[in-house]
């Protein structure tokens, strides 16, 4: 990883961020002496994001103005740990695969998963802590690596039961929760909408998978890395992608804001009709590009992936 300070920011901001440990094994966290290593993170991750972050690591650039959030995520951590109870257990990292159990090789096929949970209180919550925007806990909104995140913490949790004691007595996961500080919460718009979230913090309970679900996620999740490790790269699905298709926008003259957003044109004729409106005479329809977001904005292997880089050639 190579770091830019485009904004001039003071030096110990850099150096903070380039001795964050996380980034100082940056696609260098697959192997161990004697066998594959992935962690959830990663496992998560579409497999072409994660090994082509492991092909150009050495390569691939970020700006350090860029990594402040993440920044103050792991100082959220540190504060939170003064208040650690004793029988909590706070940020420990388990391993799965490392044995020698047949059932062990079946889930894995011998490749080693590890995670770090945040905070398994004693009565078995297993929390995590996320520093993110208030648009990720607004309603109707989720994260679907949050639920796969948590519940692979909740699978090692359980195939490390041996593991978590305190008082002499295993610590069984029994609920799964998000404990989450938004950085760009405002007030005001608490004040203006009922949903928008009331609290600048907030506990966002996620649903806990049984048993048969998180093994068959963890053989599923591993079956595509590896296939993925050895052969052909598959392209990221339009939901790794955060794809979001073409829409039609209506405007109606003298409005500065949009009177309808609808997918198809046949949808948006359907509606001019209906509606007694005529395009071009008092009202407009404009077309909405739509996008793979991740790839666009939020991808730092995006310059060295084909899809992404046919995708745009196509464009111009």
């Amino acid at each position: 990883m190579k770091y830019t300070n485009k904004a001039n920011l003071p030096e110990i901001i850099q150096s903070a961020i380039e001795k964050d440990p996380y980034q100082a094994s940056y696609g260098k966290d697959d192997f161990t002496k004697d066998k594959q290593h992935i962690s959830v993170t990663r496992l998560i991750q579409p497999p072409r994001i994660r090994i082509l972050e492991n092909e150009f690591a050495d390569e691939i650039e970020e700006d350090v103005a860029d990594r402040v959030y993440a920044l103050l995520g792991q100082s959220v951590h540190h504060i939170i740990e003064r208040g650690k109870k004793r029988p909590d257990i706070i940020e420990k990292r388990l391993f799965y695969g490392d044995k020698t159990s047949h059932i062990e090789e079946n889930l894995t096929k011998g490749w080693l998963l590890s995670g770090q949970f945040d905070l398994l209180t004693k009565q078995g919550q297993l929390i995590d802590y996320k520093v993110t925007s208030a648009w990720s806990c607004l309603a109707g909104n989720s994260k679907p690596e949050w639920e796969q995140q948590l519940n692979l913490y909740a699978f090692l949790c359980r195939k490390n039961q041996e593991d978590l004691v305190t008082y002499k007595k295993e610590i069984k996961v029994k609920g799964l929760s998000i404990l989450a500080i938004l950085r760009d919460w405002s007030k005001r718009k608490a004040q203006e909408s009922s949903s928008y979230p009331q609290k600048q913090i907030q506990m966002i309970p996620i649903p806990l998978w049984s048993d048969e679900e998180q093994d068959k996620f963890v053989q599923e999740r591993m079956k595509a890395h590896q296939e993925a490790q050895t052969g052909e790269l598959p392209v990221c699905s339009p939901q790794e992608r955060w794809h979001k298709d073409d829409t039609l926008a209506l405007y109606v003259d003298g409005k500065a804001k949009c009177k309808r957003v609808l997918k198809t044109k046949e949808d948006m004729d359907k509606y001019l009709e209906q509606n007694n409106l005529v395009e071009g005479k008092g009202c407009r329809v404009v077309l909405r590009k739509g996008e793979d977001t991740r790839c666009e904005h939020y991808c730092n292997v995006n310059q060295f992936c084909d899809y992404y880089m046919d995708s745009k050639a196509t464009i111009f």
